[in-house]
């Protein structure tokens, strides 16, 4: 018959001597309980048993953190599971997997929205420093997160996104059906992920149904930047001309007229991309970085594209650029004030000479592409790929093509210098002076 061992206090548990080398002491009262003491002076709870054939050690936490009435009672907990044929090691692990599981289903929306826009960051070109990043970070930020942030994913229902959308579908709706789009593909994932059974956020099926979220062309009407009727365009350059001298706003816009870029491009020009004897302005492609790796800007008109933009320089166009401020140095920020200020948004001199509700800077593109409009198939160069690399457009195949071999080069510097002859028929160029500027 087996000597049972000698059921101890939990005050000689407390008072076991500290040995010089690990040390276990059978506590009694539940066969296998053990007390573990270190040199240390640590102790912990111990419990042996055998299971099928095989002797196991299962740890029970540590004393006093774990009494010995507590000790006792896991353990015969456990030795009542070995007996009823049930692995006790095996039991813990799938409870433990268990719990995981259920902790990695309780993540917030925010959790799993965050790990979406890492995943969007790595396919981004520009990652976490571009733009659409920033853009969903704002959205998630101003739209969603006050609302369902800290709630837990498989708990949102279709009244919650429905709840956030109406907020802002009737008054902001372009920015409402990006945040519709985000929500869509953040559940997604969740889906894809188990951590709930649908998508609360899908539109076809669903959301489209919804009485407070009506189609987007009834409740938003794009509106297109206003553009002057090309036959008017001589007429506000020589008005624009007539205060030139004095204005580094007024000569932006002019140069921007008289290359049909954006106006986001040619304020930010660098004297670095012009070469003024070549009559070529290059703009480089992609992100441009300083000497130290620095982001400088994101060039996002060239985004997505591989190679640099060459837009060819007209004899008005190098005039106003040689009666800059910065012309003498040629280095850095090509238009700037006499005290070297980055110019300013140009709209103000639209407003100024009385065309504010007809006109943009933006909208000159436009009133550039209707005058080139009349030209096509009345002269050679005139072709629809060359008009529309002009304005650096490559939305078709055709215009892709030519982009890709030679940018027609030859083809869009004949037409600017047309369009050129064309915005001064009404009058003599006013000469451009360098002289400081009075705003």
């Amino acid at each position: 018959m087996p000597v049972l061992a000698q059921e101890r206090t939990d005050r000689w548990v407390k008072n076991v001597g500290i040995p010089k080398h690990i040390k276990s002491h059978s506590v009694g009262g539940v066969s296998g309980l053990h007390i573990q003491v270190k040199p240390t002076g640590a102790k912990s709870w111990i419990y042996r048993t055998t299971v099928a054939g095989k002797r196991i050690k299962m740890g029970l936490g540590s004393y006093p953190t774990v009494s010995l009435k507590e000790a006792r009672e896991e353990a015969r907990k456990i030795e009542k599971q070995v007996k009823q044929g049930i692995d006790p090691i095996a039991e813990r692990k799938a409870l433990q997997a268990a719990l995981k599981l259920q902790k990695a289903k309780d993540i917030t929306f925010k959790g799993i929205a965050e790990s979406y826009s890492n995943k969007k960051a790595l396919e981004w070109k520009f990652g976490k420093d571009g733009a659409s990043y920033k853009r969903l970070q704002t959205h998630l930020n101003e739209y969603v997160y006050p609302y369902i942030g800290n709630l837990i994913v498989k708990d949102i229902e279709r009244d919650h996104i429905i709840m956030l959308l109406t907020k802002i579908w009737a008054t902001k709706n372009p920015t409402a059906k990006k945040v519709r789009v985000a929500l869509e593909d953040i559940f997604g994932l969740a889906v894809s992920r188990k951590l709930r059974p649908d998508n609360p956020a899908l539109w076809k099926g669903n959301l489209e149904h919804e009485e407070g979220l009506p189609k987007a062309s009834t409740v938003h009407k794009s509106q297109k930047m206003p553009s002057l009727p090309f036959k008017q365009l001589p007429k506000f350059m020589t008005e624009l001309y007539a205060g030139i001298e004095h204005s580094p706003e007024s000569k932006l816009l002019a140069f921007t007229i008289l290359t049909v870029s954006r106006p986001a491009e040619a304020r930010q020009a660098d004297w670095s991309e012009f070469d003024l004897d070549k009559k070529i302005w290059t703009i480089p492609p992609g992100v441009e970085f300083d000497s130290k790796g620095k982001k400088l800007r994101e060039n996002k008109g060239r985004k997505g594209k591989d190679h640099a933009w060459l837009i060819p320089l007209t004899t008005e166009a190098i005039k106003i650029l040689k009666s800059l401020p910065s012309y003498a140095d040629r280095k850095g920020i090509v238009f700037t004030s006499a005290w070297g200020n980055r110019v300013r948004n140009n709209h103000p001199i639209i407003t100024d000479l009385g065309y504010g509700d007809v006109a943009t800077a933006h909208g000159f593109r436009s009133t550039f592409r209707t005058w080139a409009q009349e030209k096509q198939g009345k002269l050679q160069h005139f072709t629809e790929e060359a008009c529309e690399l002009c304005m650096k457009h490559l939305d078709t195949t055709a215009t892709r093509n030519a982009y890709a071999r030679n940018q027609l080069l030859k083809d869009r510097t004949l037409i600017l210098r047309d369009y050129q002859s064309f915005i001064f028929r009404q009058g003599k160029v006013v000469p451009i002076k360098n002289v400081r500027s009075i705003r």
